[in-house]
């Protein structure tokens, strides 16, 4: 019941500035399943909360470790956890990574550097190659 209210509270926390505090429990609410057939086999699929869907398309704030993915494209990904126990190498799931779109081509970050990201929240449905999460027109914040 604790964990139902903290999530409740979190989602409906709004900044001064109109912007919504999206929490890792929210997004790791997001159940997947494993496709078994055709060229996507083996890859997943969300299945993403009704409390998710509020964030869907807004702006958000959001914090979390840097993982580095194609620094030439300005590719970077954000994990709920460390690079050592984040999706990509350790025991977490695909819903604890989002991709970063900046709006600006960053300065090099440190890996598990943390940091607070603010952006646009896009859930992707229908790619699977892709995170089930994306944050676009990121920036840093603070």
């Amino acid at each position: 019941m604790r964990r139902i209210l903290l999530i409740g509270i979190l989602c409906f926390t709004v900044q001064s500035y109109g912007q919504k505090i999206l929490a890792w429990q929210v997004l790791t609410l997001t159940q997947y399943s494993i496709i078994s057939e055709g060229s996507d086999e083996g890859l997943y699929k969300p299945k993403f909360p009704d409390i998710l869907l509020k964030y869907e398309n807004q702006e958000v704030s959001i914090s979390g470790y840097i993982i580095p993915m194609d620094i030439d494209n300005n590719t970077y990904a954000l994990s709920m956890t460390p690079f050592s126990s984040c999706f990509f190498c350790g025991n977490a799931g695909p819903n604890t990574a989002l991709e970063l779109s900046f709006k600006e081509k960053q300065n090099k970050f440190l890996v598990d550097q943390f940091v607070i990201i603010k952006g646009k929240l896009i859930l992707n449905r229908y790619n699977p190659h892709q995170l089930f999460f994306k944050i676009t027109n990121a920036e840093i914040e603070g």
